[in-house]
């Protein structure tokens, strides 16, 4: 069986995980609320967006937290 490449597609998880970049970046700057996996609930401000982490800011200090420590976020 010969498989014909998509043409002018991305992969499925290539996609998913560049939409979840873009929402994610869209939260910089603004306060937020996040819901970690630990049940810890944290209220910043996000000032940075990468890959696999999330820099916050509260009070006048950066926190690092990963995306996969989140469980959810509000804003």
């Amino acid at each position: 069986m010969n498989k014909q490449p998509k043409k002018g597609g991305k992969r499925p998880q290539q996609k998913r995980q560049q939409q979840n970049f873009e929402y994610a970046r869209r939260l910089n700057g603004k306060k937020v609320k996040i819901h970690l996996r630990n049940g810890e609930i944290l209220e910043a401000e996000v000032t940075g967006v990468s890959n696999y982490e999330i820099i916050i800011k509260i009070d006048d200090k950066e926190i690092l937290v990963y995306k996969h420590a989140i469980d959810y976020i509000e804003y």
